[in-house]
Order: structure tokens, then C-alpha cells, then sequence
């Protein structure tokens, strides 16, 4: 049976706005600019704020988009089933293909996906289909600005060594199966959120940033609490791990330079005990943006 897809829904922010707001981080003259970025936002969507400019301008350095890759041994995890369908229970797959059929491009393979990378596949399309994108739109103006400006930009790619803990496969399955249901039981409240987080950015109105910033944060960690080949204690390792990492590479960039830009998700900087807590606890001024 076909299933109609619904008419696409209009995005509300097409003008040009005001702007996302700045964190700072200050030890004696060095400072650290960071900017709090949110995806996905609408494909439209036109932005210029004055302040990151400057910020950009007058940066001795860059960094470039932090990224963290996985290295696995390829005896770590293996698959036994062979398609989705046999990882899902047959309500489960029935309610997936509906979805799958209402926001998925039909020439984009999906048999052979994991559950929770058919939960991200699902919500990234539906994104797209409500008009927004969680393309790299803001990390190009980013890059384009220190082009400009002459200014270099570091890359922070990293990769880390797979958890050693072993994952049942039924723990496995169930961690997929759950992401994938929640993702299918959220989505359209994740659709009206992520329009409204999209506008409170434009807008660099902070006080609605706070209030959607833990549902993000907690879509994030459900998604990798999904993954079959990472325990819970894996995942929360992983997370500190790198939470420090990311600190000890804003301190370095002090010393290296007096100024620095840098950009985050919103979420991990509003995060209670997230990089900025240890920059705090390291003794460094942190100034948030205002309401």
C-alpha cells in the first residue's frame, strides 16, 4: 500500500535574523570565543550576526568542527541477524515502514540498516521533509568568515579505541529496538521543537535555548546508548572522556593564542557538568550570554 506523504509543512524563518549569542572563556588576556550551534535548522534559514563576525576577525586561530570516529577490530561486534526486519518485532517493523514510506527516499537502502541507524535515517528525512536541514550550513559560514579574514583554522578530528566491555546480543537488539520506537513516538513533537529551537537561535533568545536544550541532549545520549557494540558504562566513559579531551583543547588554544573562535552545540554548553563546568573548576572565566 502507498502512503501519502503529508504536504510539507512551511518554515516560518526565511528572513534574516539577528543572530546566535557568544560564550567566552577568559584566563588573563587569552580568550576563547564559542558559539553555540544547533541543527537542524531551516533550509532557508539566513543568518548574520555582527558579533560572531568580529569574533572571527579578530581570532589569531580557528578550531575547526570537533569530531570523534570509533576504532573497532572487525571480530569486536558482528551482526547475526541479516536485515531490519529480523531485528524488529513484527509490530515494530509494520510501523516503521509506514514511516519509512512517508519520509524516505525509496531509492535509499534500508534493509540491511541497524535499528538505531534506521532511527537517525528516519529523523534526519523527516527533518528534511518539514523543510529543515542538519547540513553543515552554519560550519561553512564559519570557515567562509575565516577565509575572509585570513584567519587559520586547526582541524579536531580525532579517533578513539573501541570500550573492551561485551554486549549481549539481546542487549544489543533491545538498546536498538528502544531508540527506534522512541524515535517513532517523538517525532513530531521533535519536529515543533526543533522549529522553535531553530528560532530561538536565529533570534539569540538564550532563555528558550535553556528550556529545549535537555530533550537534545537527552535524543543524543539515547542514540548512543543505542549502538550495539557500547555498554551504558561505555557510553557514559566515552562521553567523560571526551568532555575533557574538549576542555584540555580549549586551554591549549589559550596558551597557543590571545584570541580564539570556536563553536559547540548549544546542548554541551548548557550542559551542568559538560566542558565548561571543568573550564570553571580549572579556574577560567566563563561568561554565558545574557537573556
Amino acid at each position: 500500500m502507498n502512503v501519502e506523504p503529508p504536504p510539507t509543512a512551511e518554515v516560518l524563518v526565511t528572513a534574516e535574523r539577528p543572530g546566535p549569542r557568544l560564550w567566552q572563556v577568559t584566563s588573563g588576556e587569552h580568550t576563547v570565543w564559542i558559539l553555540g550551534t544547533q541543527s537542524p535548522l531551516p533550509q532557508k534559514l539566513r543568518w548574520r550576526s555582527a558579533e560572531v563576525e568580529a569574533a572571527i576577525a579578530g581570532a589569531d586561530e580557528v578550531l575547526g568542527a570537533y569530531t570523534v570516529s570509533l576504532r573497532m577490530g572487525s571480530q569486536e561486534w558482528q551482526r547475526t541477524s541479516t536485515t531490519l526486519e529480523e531485528d524488529l518485532p513484527r509490530k515494530v517493523y509494520v510501523r516503521w515502514t509506514k514511516m519509512r514510506d512517508r519520509y524516505i527516499d525509496p531509492r535509499i537502502p534500508t534493509d540491511e540498516l541497524l535499528p538505531a541507524s534506521a532511527a537517525y535515517l528516519l529523523q534526519m528525512s523527516a527533518f528534511e521533509h518539514n523543510g529543515m536541514t542538519s547540513s553543515d550550513e552554519v560550519w561553512r559560514t564559519i570557515y567562509g568568515l575565516a577565509r575572509l579574514h585570513d584567519v587559520p583554522i586547526r582541524p579536531q578530528s580525532y579517533e578513539v579505541e573501541s570500550p573492551v566491555t561485551k554486549v549481549s546480543k539481546r542487549t544489543a537488539r533491545e538498546a536498538g529496538v528502544r531508540c527506534l520506537v522512541q524515535t517513532m513516538d517523538r517525532l513530531d513533537v521533535d519536529m515543533t521543537e526543533s522549529r522553535r529551537r531553530a528560532e530561538a537561535w536565529a533570534d539569540g533568545d538564550m532563555k528558550m535555548l535553556r528550556q529545549l536544550a535537555r530533550s537534545d541532549q537527552s535524543y543524543s545520549e539515547t542514540l548512543a546508548r543505542s549502538w550495539p557494540f557500547l555498554s551504558d558504562k561505555d557510553v557514559d566513559r566515552l562521553i567523560g572522556q571526551e568532555t575533557t579531551r574538549l576542555a584540555a583543547v580549549i586551554e591549549r588554544a589559550m596558551i597557543r593564542n590571545r584570541r580564539t573562535f570556536a563553536a559547540l552545540p548549544v546542548h554541551m554548553l548548557m550542559k551542568e557538568d559538560g566542558v565548561l563546568s571543568i573550564l570553571r573548576a580549572a579556574g577560567h572565566r566563563v561568561e554565558e550570554p545574557v537573556d
